[in-house]
């Protein structure tokens, strides 16, 4: 008995059409770049059934049928890679559009971008003209001073420079003896 229902047909066993499906599906996410996982992931929601299930039957039974396949689409990448321009090779999400999560994605990211891009130009352009401003600042402060003529430095004749020493002097000289005379103990 145990025999004979080892041989009865699952009702959610894999027909070849599935075997089709999925070999095609992984053949397509090779050629472009992506995935297994993400191959397997796409199998799953089109064939009603899990990732892992898609990637068990795709490992465990299929991959081993289908090599040439798979090396023709091994080759067939590198020569779409090869066709891409350089400037597009350096950005993988670019140049491979399946290489991002999904359209939606790289749409929220280029909205994202435009905005950080918008939000930048407006302060570049109040940074302009705050520089503007205080340039014209700097022409008036100019001017003004031109006007008034040069400005007069103070300069000290020797005469004056050895007075305001000897002051200084004097006045460190007192501050001294009060601090002395503060030290001094006291007789009481």
């Amino acid at each position: 008995m145990e025999n004979a229902e080892k041989w009865v047909a699952r009702s959610d066993a894999w027909t070849p059409e599935d075997d089709q499906r999925l070999a095609s599906i992984v053949l397509n996410h090779i050629r472009s770049g992506s995935t297994q996982l993400r191959a397997f992931e796409e199998a799953g929601n089109e064939l009603g059934r899990t990732a892992a299930a898609c990637g068990y039957r795709w490992n465990g039974v299929l991959r081993k049928g289908l090599r040439a396949e798979i090396e023709a689409a091994k080759r067939d990448r590198k020569t779409a890679q090869k066709a891409v321009s350089p400037g597009l090779r350096r950005n993988p999400q670019i140049a491979n559009p399946a290489a991002s999560d999904s359209i939606q994605d790289v749409i929220l990211f280029l909205q994202a971008y435009d905005l950080q891009y918008q939000k930048l130009k407006v302060q570049l352009e109040n940074l302009q003209l705050e520089n503007e401003r205080l340039q014209s600042r700097i022409r008036e402060l100019e001017s003004t001073v031109a006007e008034s003529g040069q400005i007069q430095l103070l300069e000290l004749t020797p005469q004056q420079f050895e007075q305001d020493s000897k002051a200084l002097f004097a006045i460190m000289e007192r501050a001294r003896k009060l601090l002395e005379s503060d030290n001094e103990p006291r007789n009481e």
